[in-house]
Formats: C-alpha cells, structure tokens, sequence
C-alpha cells in the first residue's frame, strides 16, 4: 500500500513538473528551413560583406513570449531573455552561418498556443567587438516569427516538455550582421545648423 502511494505521488509530481512547459531547440540548422545568418552587404566590413558568419565568436541569443506578437514595442514588453550560443564554424553547408545551441524550454506554454520569437546576433571580440549586444558595433536581429506545437514527435516545432526537444518549423527567418551608424554628435548637429543659418543669411 505503501509502495503504491509513494509510485503515485512521484507520478503525480512527474506530470506537475513537465505540464504547461515547452521545449524548442535553439538552432537555425535543424530547423525546416535553412537561413544563415550572414554580415550586411557594407563596405565597411571589406571581405565579409555579404558572406555567411563563420567566426565563433559572434553571439546568438533567444528571445520569446507566449502568444502572437505583430510588432516589436509589444514583443518587447512581454518577451523573455532565453538562451544563447555562438557561431558553429565546423557546420559548413552552404557556406557557414549556423548555430546549434541548447533547447530553451518555454514556461506555461500549451498544446495549442503560438509562441513569437526572435534572435538577435552580435560580435562579442575584436575593434567591432562587445561583450553585449548593446555594447557591440556589429550586430544583427532576425524578424518576429511565430512557432505551434510540431505535428508529432519527431516533427520540427515546439514539443512538450516530456518529449525530445526538435528544431523550429516555420524560423528562424535570415539575419544579418551590420555596422552599426554612428549617431551624429550634439556638436556636429550644432555646426550644420550653425552653416546653415550663416548660408540662409548670406542669401539674404
């Protein structure tokens, strides 16, 4: 009798831990469709303009929120900070461009609801380097894109917590790294208006 109760509590316990949770693997290779992420066609960046991201320390970072989101001040206000990883130069299809990080598991999430994601990707090393995606000059972030539950087990989309985590379904769509534009000083602003006033009273 014993026995059987202790067998149900941690039956019981067992459900409660994986119930209203779900798990996606962070990885743009295994996911259905293939989107490296790749640098901005700029000539600021000489050779890599345009070619997949192959160096290993660029950072990837998840970001998600239960529900649909359209756009990026909604998302924001309700998204979570999720996992992260880096470039994975030994995957070389195509070129490069890909990441296979670690599962995130999506807290409260059921069978049915959507889930809206997003990557953002930085330089962490280097003159253009940062150890945060605000601190660093080259950096990137991937559209919204929505996930559902995978269509089985072995299906590509979010799974339930007690199966194996798969890759997305539908993202994550492509991403580009860019230089970051300076924004003009106070001082540079004041001087063009500066030339400007003098110009428009020459004129006169």
């Amino acid at each position: 009798m014993k026995k059987t109760l202790a067998l149900a509590i941690l039956g019981l316990t067992a459900c409660a831990t994986t119930y209203g949770q779900g798990v996606v693997a962070f990885n743009n290779y295994v996911s259905t469709t293939y989107q490296p992420v790749k640098y901005a066609n700029q000539a600021g960046l000489g050779a890599q303009s345009g070619q997949p991201v192959t160096s290993a320390t660029v950072e990837l970072q998840l970001f998600w929120a239960l529900g649909t989101f359209a756009d990026q001040t909604s998302f924001d206000a309700a998204k979570n900070a999720g996992v992260t990883t880096f470039i994975n130069p030994g995957v070389t299809f195509g070129g490069g461009g890909y990441y296979t990080g670690p599962n995130q598991t999506l807290a409260g999430w059921t069978a049915g609801q959507s889930v809206t994601f997003q990557v953002q990707g930085w330089e962490t090393s280097g003159a253009n380097g940062g150890a945060t995606y605000a601190a660093s000059k080259l950096e990137g972030t991937s559209a919204l894109w929505q996930e559902v539950a995978a269509a089985s087990a072995n299906a590509n989309g979010i799974q339930p917590a007690s199966n194996p985590a798969k890759g997305f379904n539908v993202g994550p769509p492509a991403m580009t790294l860019a230089l970051a534009v300076p924004e003009p000083s106070i001082f540079a602003l004041s001087g063009l208006g500066a030339a400007a006033l003098m110009l428009f009273r020459r004129k006169k």
